[in-house]
Formats: C-alpha cells, structure tokens, sequence
C-alpha cells in the first residue's frame, strides 16, 4: 500500500470517526429533549391534579369525622350551650414545643363544660377525644341539636412579636347577639388579674357564620408567647380561665340571674 492509499484510508476513517460522533451527540441531545419533555409533562399532570384535588386536601385536614357526643341522650338544663374543641386528628392546630393546641382546647373544653354543668346548663361536645371533625360538621351539629350559645375554644400564635399575648373574643359580623356574648365573656376575663385580655374582635370564621345561634370563638391565648403558653398548659390556670368563661356565658344567657358560684 502506498502512501498515499495509506492517507486517504485515514482520512476516510477521520470521516466516518466525525459521523459518529456527530450522530452520538444528535441521538444525546434528542435523548435530553425527550427527558426534558417528559419530565415537563410529568409536572404538568401533577399541578394539574394538585390544583383539582387542593380544596379537597384543604377540606381535608378537618373533614371527614364523626361528632362524638356526650351521650346518646339529651342532657336537660338550660340553656343548651354547644363547645366545640377547635382542631384535632391530623389537624393539630398551632403548637409550642410540646404544647399542642388541639390538646389544650380539649382540656379546656372538658373543664368548661363541667363548670357550665355545675351551674344548670345542658352542655354537648363536638368532640371528645382526639377527633377530626369538619368545620361545617361542628355548626351543623350546633344548628340540628337547636343549641342556644356556640362556643368555640383556640390558642393563638404569632411569629412576629413573642411579646403578644391576651385572649381574643370573636363574634360574626352583624350579629348583636354574637356581640353580646363576647362583651360578657371579655368582662369576666378582664376582672382576672392572671388572665391577660385584648379584648373583642368581628372574625369571618366558618363556624360563626354557618350557626344560627349567638355564638364567639375564643382563642385563649399566645403558645407563642413562653408565659402564656405555660399558662395555657397549666391546670390551676385551665380551671380558672374555665370559671370565667362559664361566668361570662350564663352571665350572658340569664343577664338578670346571678352566675352560680361553684364552691
């Protein structure tokens, strides 16, 4: 073989050797388009799915549940105040370290309720125990059991200012009965030198406005405040803020009736 038959051997190697990796990078670069696309068309079906289920995974942090009674039978007294514990299951609520807001409002709740027993009235529970129950569920129960007050119990938080504390009394906007009950709860609170207070606020809650009955939510205090969180985890603290809340509800519900003092 000659040189120059030699040469041209290699040159016609150098030429099929480019083809190759001209046809390798063209085959990398759709291979890299087509994962784009599918992964671009994978997210896309995700949002999509995401965007149509989103109000049911919102919906579902509280609904779902059954509501747990107190008994099979109505209880008798009067008036008939319905408690409501906010959050629970799955929903937990705003927290403090340990403290957990769907537990305090169930604690305090219980000591409500054996307060307002205490004094004559028929009390029943949306729940008992740790239960997810749907915000519409909770005032509908309220509505179907005919109850006269609505009372619902929350804690409080804020990222911003440690400093913020006091409980907040919030009734549904246009409802002077609503308002009524919040001014009586708030004096009674107000008159407690350990229960700091902030007094009454309108609040677009669900379960105010979907209750027919006068009714507040009560958030009792800041977990994000180290002292009231204490408080709030506190047991002597419980009973006392359960005393005037039941004080400032019957206060409300029989205005020219003394509030039974419990011994």
């Amino acid at each position: 073989m000659t040189t120059r038959q030699k040469r041209r051997q290699m040159q016609r190697r150098k030429k099929q050797l480019r083809r190759i990796r001209r046809r390798l990078r063209a085959y990398a670069a759709r291979a890299l388009v087509l994962t784009v696309l599918l992964l671009v068309g994978f997210l896309i079906i995700k949002g999509a799915i995401w965007i149509l289920k989103s109000p049911e995974k919102l919906e579902d942090v509280f609904q779902g549940a059954r509501i747990i009674e107190g008994g099979e039978e109505e209880p008798e007294g009067s008036p008939l105040i319905v408690l409501d514990a906010g959050h629970g299951g799955r929903d937990q609520g705003t927290s403090a370290g340990s403290a957990l807001e769907k537990e305090i409002n169930l604690a305090m709740v219980k000591k409500l309720a054996e307060e307002l027993r205490a004094a004559g009235a028929a009390v029943l529970l949306t729940r008992e125990d740790d239960t997810k129950v749907g915000l519409e569920e909770r005032a509908a129960y309220a509505n179907d059991k005919e109850a006269e007050i609505f009372v619902s119990l929350h804690c409080n938080f804020c990222e911003d200012d440690t400093g913020v504390k006091g409980v907040e009394c919030y009734y549904r906007e246009s409802s002077p009965e609503g308002q009524a009950l919040a001014e009586s709860i708030v004096r009674r609170m107000e008159e407690e030198e350990e229960i700091s207070c902030r007094g009454t606020r309108i609040g677009d809650f669900r379960v105010l406005n979907k209750t027919d009955m006068p009714a507040v939510l009560v958030e009792m205090g800041y977990l994000s405040n180290r002292n009231e969180c204490a408080d709030l985890t506190d047991e002597a603290y419980q009973k006392l803020m359960a005393k005037r809340l039941a004080e400032g509800i019957l206060a409300n519900a029989h205005p020219s009736e003394p509030v039974s003092e419990k011994k």
